[in-house]
């Protein structure tokens, strides 16, 4: 018998024309019109996602084919397990963050975050249902592509690399903010019109506020990191792992990265992802 994880949480944000799709605490997201009308999609972390992505831009009335773009916020396998599916499958231009290009030329130093780190997440990984079978899936898809302590696996070449302050190519309305901290590629996505922060795995979120990543590799820059961010114009979060929160100047509210959350300890979490009965259900 296949073993299957519970379904995908979908979850449409009309206001700001995105659509989130979660397995467990690995989110996509589709972008319905990226400044010229195009759709993009962002954080494809794993294959069985695809369809889930066709099945939202067919909602708005599109398809796959017609994805402007894939973006990746940085190049850890949960964030670009499904993008050589997409682009062997519909030829869609991949943006991936330039730090990338030199981890794989050898100039910039391999620092994947430890398991220490990953274990000050465990709180965000309780807010949503767990699913053991992605996080199989994203095993899997690291051996073709994404980086960590080994190498950078990239199965073909880039369309762009991404450089701070650069505007998405051919999607005008989305700035690119290099914000370091939790890896040295670690990239946001933001969009002013809507004060809208794609974050990545810069912010997260726990217990319906903003959480600057305690999983991280480089503690200088993580503050340098969460300094510039606070001082944007944040009402809308998409955090890369966590729920969606939504709400005015949500970066002065959000917990730093050398914070804890008051009522979410990781002894507590741990329990919660393990007994299955985290998070909200569909």
């Amino acid at each position: 018998m296949t073993r299957t994880g519970p379904p995908a949480v979908i979850t449409e944000l009309p206001d700001i024309g995105v659509t989130m799709i979660s397995k467990w605490l690995y989110n996509c997201y589709v972008i319905h019109d990226g400044g010229d009308g195009q759709p993009f999609v962002a954080d494809l972390g794993m294959p069985s996602q695809l369809p889930l992505v066709a099945d939202a831009l067919r909602v708005h009335g599109s398809d796959a084919s017609e994805l402007g773009a894939a973006v990746a916020t940085h190049g850890h396998a949960d964030h670009v397990g499904g993008l050589p599916t997409l682009r062997h499958t519909h030829g869609t231009a991949v943006h991936l963050p330039h730090a990338i290009a030199e981890m794989r030329d050898g100039t910039r130093a391999l620092r994947p975050p430890g398991p220490r780190a990953v274990a000050e997440i465990l709180p965000v990984m309780a807010s949503q249902p767990r699913d053991l079978v992605a996080t199989k899936e994203i095993a899997g898809t690291m051996k073709e592509i994404g980086w960590d302590a080994k190498g950078v696996r990239l199965p073909f070449e880039p369309d762009s690399w991404l450089r701070d302050g650069d505007h998405l190519p051919g999607l005008p309305d989305w700035e690119v903010l290099n914000t370091p901290g939790h890896s040295d590629d670690s990239t946001c996505l933001y969009h002013r019109p809507t004060r809208t922060l794609l974050s990545g795995d810069a912010v997260l979120s726990v217990e319906g506020k903003g959480w600057f990543n305690p999983e991280y590799v480089d503690g200088r820059l993580s503050a340098q990191t969460e300094v510039r961010l606070r001082r944007i114009d944040v009402e809308h979060l998409l955090p890369g792992h966590g729920l969606a929160v939504h709400g005015t100047d949500l970066m002065a509210g959000a917990l730093g990265f050398a914070e804890r959350p008051k009522e979410s300890s990781k002894l507590k979490a741990l329990a919660r992802v393990l007994t299955n009965h985290a998070g909200r259900t569909r």
